[in-house]
């Protein structure tokens, strides 16, 4: 009798310890450390790196489409020089908005100067190298140009304002972004600014046409920074910063975003109603992905939106850019 109570007693213990072990919460996986190269290529955000491709891709499209010639290595002067211009653009806004306390470890969506083992010496030393790259890809744009009158009045002009505007997007002693005037920033720099040095690249002049040319793609990538500000409206406001979305609230951001899909699609409409080529509309392919992308707007659902968004822009940017190739007289 003795003998089964003790069976019973150590039976009870290891079911016991059993559950013991059961009900221990699990520790959290540590997250493994990426090497400084890949937090370097992480820093410069390369998802939205093709947001300056495409604006290259249409003006160059454009220009081909108005003289019939094309400079393959003009073309890869530009693209490499956009995209490091973006990129720039991209540390620079990390930088401050950690600085200025929009961006914070606990809560900052944006993780370049938390989780990617670069310390703020090795984030300055990436602005430099930018910076020279930047400034190289001017200096061979120029060389190959060989076209004096067209850099002058042309290229610096607009180099020089497309390189402050991204400068002064977040740093100091402006700060564009924090006084509501980011989204216009963006559309300028995207848009009329990068289409038409683009244009210019190829073409050594400066037409109107790219200006207006610009405008459906340059709101597609407005749409991306709308989104990522949207997201960010309480983080924004309590580091007493004012945005667009800020000063609009969620459901006037929501229109705003339907808004400027809907602009975009009525302003290519109206090009190819103007030379009766209608095949410039051929981003309305892509109609259904942006029905996805305002439902899921219109859910709050915005954690990837911003990827998401981008994404959109560059296969509509690339789009554009096909039909105004196809557009040719």
């Amino acid at each position: 009798m003795s003998t089964t109570i003790n069976r019973n007693e150590k039976t009870k213990q290891v079911v016991n310890k059993t559950k013991e072990i059961k009900t221990e919460p699990e520790q959290p996986q540590k997250q493994q450390p990426i090497s400084k190269l890949m937090g370097i290529i992480f820093a410069t955000r390369p998802w939205s790196l093709t947001i300056s491709v495409t604006s290259v891709l249409v003006g160059s499209a454009l220009a081909f489409r108005e003289i019939r010639e094309f400079d393959g290595i003009m073309l890869a002067i530009i693209l490499v020089g956009a995209v490091s211009l973006q990129a720039l653009g991209n540390v620079v806004n990390s930088f401050y908005d950690c600085k200025n306390g929009n961006d914070t470890k606990e809560k900052s969506a944006d993780r370049t100067m938390f989780d990617f083992g670069l310390t703020e010496g090795d984030v300055i030393n990436l602005i430099w190298f930018l910076l020279i790259q930047c400034a190289t890809c001017l200096g061979l744009m120029i060389f190959r140009m060989d076209n004096i009158k067209c850099i002058v009045e042309n290229i610096l002009p607009l180099g020089a304002l497309g390189f402050i505007l991204n400068i002064s997007y977040t740093a100091a002693p402006i700060g564009l972004k924090y006084i509501g005037l980011g989204d216009l920033t963006i559309f300028l720099c995207f848009g009329p600014i990068l289409v038409q040095s683009a244009f210019i690249s190829q073409t050594h002049y400066h037409d109107s046409l790219a200006y207006f040319y610009s405008i459906p793609l340059a709101l597609t990538i407005v749409a991306v920074l709308h989104v990522n500000n949207t997201r960010d409206i309480k983080a924004d406001t309590d580091a007493g910063s004012i945005t667009l979305a800020s000063k609009l609230g969620f459901k006037n951001c929501y229109y705003l975003y339907a808004g400027l899909y809907l602009f975009a699609y009525i302003y290519l409409f109206k090009l190819s109603y103007d030379i009766d080529k209608y095949i410039l509309n051929l981003p309305l392919i892509l109609i259904p992905k942006i029905i996805t992308l305002i439902n899921q707007f219109k859910n709050n659902r915005l954690e990837d939106l911003t990827e998401k968004t981008g994404q959109f822009s560059f296969f509509f940017g690339g789009l554009n850019a096909i039909g105004v190739l196809l557009s040719m007289q």
